[in-house]
């Protein structure tokens, strides 16, 4: 039988029952503590479930090493301990024991082959029960108070205000993303009540507002391949100098604020990483074509169409979109105006700019409730990694998004949030007197 959490004391108290939280409670069940998982929405994980348009990219098939490599964050070097005690393969196998299999697109990443998200919810969350684990949804944490060797934990259950008690705390209350999904920030309050530092907290793979209003006319338009790069602003002129702070290729999408889409929303981690209010952002709608191949191929389509307009004779090339082809011709000024057969070779390398090297000015992004993760967070130096136990308040766990660690696109935090829920639920269960399980 389930132990009662209103009457008993937990030995390990899950606050937030999100990825990270959901996987702590499974460790520390797994290991024989008496384990509750406290709630404040009605269903638990609404953002598993959402993510990856609802499809859920759960996790990838990088090694480890990669992974870390890949994960596009200063602070990714400590998830070594978390990835090794709960790696993607068994994130894989924990969730095919309920019938919800991966399936790898676009390289490495791994979504539930179903297209339901909910479908890994249910899995964790009956790995959890599976294990007695009870689970307290509408359950809102106000205060936790050290009282000798427990924890106090008060708040409002359903309708009622009561005192919970537990041996060991995991905080897993997520970022301010989202909040619709039940992200409220509180984490961060105790952490900084207990003396964590929290560092400064910004949207994260999230969409790029844009200066230039040409891309709202576009709102609505997706792209498949596109190469973006972003370049800090020139002291003066609107032209990218030097390297780029990064570069990244996948889909982008036109929208009524300016530009999203995955490429765009790993683009946004370097710019909100970087501490940046504007910057420059080069679109290559071609990636896979060189300049001077595709200059080769447009002249060509003039040989075959030399009476119309660059914009009708690049009709069907490529499968251009007849909106992205309006602004090109939009692009050209009086050249869109001219048949191919007059169009001066400055009209050509108009039109070879606007498709390899557009730029647009970055102003800023959308607001961190659009952000799909919080950047910043818990900061590490106080935070053991090999067990994500708190220094300065033992028997305090900290795991998912509220540690100060965001990934890009791809499965990354979600895999993040599982490994570091595992580790924390694990080693919250030995803090609080249960023996370890070999």
């Amino acid at each position: 039988m389930p132990f009662d959490p209103k009457h008993e004391i937990a030995d390990v108290a899950v606050i937030g029952a999100g990825g990270a939280g959901l996987l702590a409670g499974i460790a520390a069940a797994r290991a024989g503590a008496k384990t509750v998982i406290y709630e404040r929405m009605k269903t638990p994980a609404r953002k598993v479930a959402i993510s990856g348009g609802g499809r859920c990219n759960f996790s990838n098939t990088l090694n480890p090493r990669k992974f870390v490599q890949l994960f596009g964050d200063k602070n990714s070097s400590h998830l070594g301990h978390s990835l090794r005690a709960f790696s993607n393969e068994d994130a894989i196998k924990l969730l095919a024991q309920y019938g919800v299999e991966g399936q790898v697109e676009r390289n490495y990443r791994l979504y539930t082959k179903s297209g339901r998200g909910t479908d890994v919810v249910n899995a964790l969350v009956s790995e959890f029960q599976k294990g007695g684990g009870v689970l307290v949804p509408l359950a809102r944490i106000l205060r936790l108070e050290k009282h000798g060797a427990e924890f106090a934990l008060e708040g409002k259950f359903g309708d009622v205000d009561e005192q919970r008690r537990a041996k060991a705390i995991v905080i897993c209350t997520g970022g301010l993303s989202y909040p619709v999904t039940g992200s409220s920030g509180d984490g961060y309050d105790w952490a900084r009540s207990i003396g964590h530092n929290v560092t400064e907290l910004r949207a994260a793979l999230v969409g790029l507002t844009i200066e230039e209003k040409w891309t709202k006319e576009l709102q609505g338009l997706a792209w498949q391949d596109a190469s973006c790069a972003l370049y800090p602003m020139p002291p003066s002129g609107n032209t990218p100098q030097g390297k780029p702070l990064c570069t990244e290729r996948a889909e982008i999408l036109f929208t009524h604020f300016g530009i999203s889409g995955p490429a765009i929303l790993d683009v946004s981690n370097t710019f909100v990483g970087a501490g940046l209010r504007r910057a420059l952002l080069t679109i290559d709608f071609f990636p896979e074509i060189t300049r001077e191949n595709l200059d080769a191929q447009i002249l060509e389509r003039c040989k075959t169409f030399p009476n119309r307009t660059l914009g009708r004779a690049l009709d069907g090339f490529h499968a251009m979109p007849a909106r992205l082809l309006e602004h090109l011709e939009r692009s050209l000024g009086a050249d869109a105006c001219v048949s191919v057969c007059r169009l001066p070779k400055t009209g050509r390398v108009k039109a070879l700019d606007m498709l390899k090297r557009t730029t647009v000015t970055v102003s800023g992004t959308r607001g961190i409730e659009f952000g799909e993760v919080t950047s910043g967070g818990v900061a590490w130096e106080k935070i053991d990694p090999k067990t994500l136990e708190s220094q300065l308040s033992p028997g305090i766990f900290f795991a998912g998004e509220i540690l100060d660690l965001t990934g890009r696109c791809g499965g990354f935090n979600l895999q993040a949030a599982f490994s570091t829920g595992y580790l924390a639920g694990t080693n919250a269960a030995e803090r609080s007197g249960v023996a370890r399980k070999e």
